[in-house]
């Protein structure tokens, strides 16, 4: 059985960004973000997962497949996230990003903090 979670403000009024959560049975939080994540909607979109990583103890899995679109300050949003996540001895895992998103994180360095080894086109090696 999955549990959908509402939080107050999971959606943007201007309809830029769409924010929601569901707890999976095997006790993973996962976060939808979906639209754009930027200037507009970036402190929005930090506000709502950081209430989610409060609320939840379990693992935290943060779905980046529905972003359109994710400028610096979305990129600077998913750092924040990691940081207070980190502050917290948390992780999020940020899952599904976008070729072009990928290509963001591995230009501004952020791929080995934000992306499971394996997605950063790390190895052990």
């Amino acid at each position: 059985m999955t549990t959908s979670c509402d939080l107050p403000g999971r959606d943007d009024p201007d309809g830029l960004i769409r924010l929601n959560h569901v707890i999976l049975p095997d006790g993973v939080a996962v976060i939808a973000i979906s639209g754009d994540l930027d200037l507009a909607t970036a402190d929005r979109t930090v506000r709502y997962v950081s209430e989610v990583i409060d609320q939840h103890d379990g693992p935290i899995s943060a779905d980046l497949s529905g972003l359109a679109f994710c400028d610096a300050c979305g990129l600077g949003a998913l750092i924040r996230i990691a940081g207070y996540a980190e502050r917290l001895d948390r992780w999020v895992e940020f899952s599904q990003p976008s070729e072009a998103l990928v290509r963001i994180m591995r230009i501004t360095g952020v791929d080995a903090r934000l992306l499971i080894p394996a997605r950063a086109g790390l190895s052990g090696d």
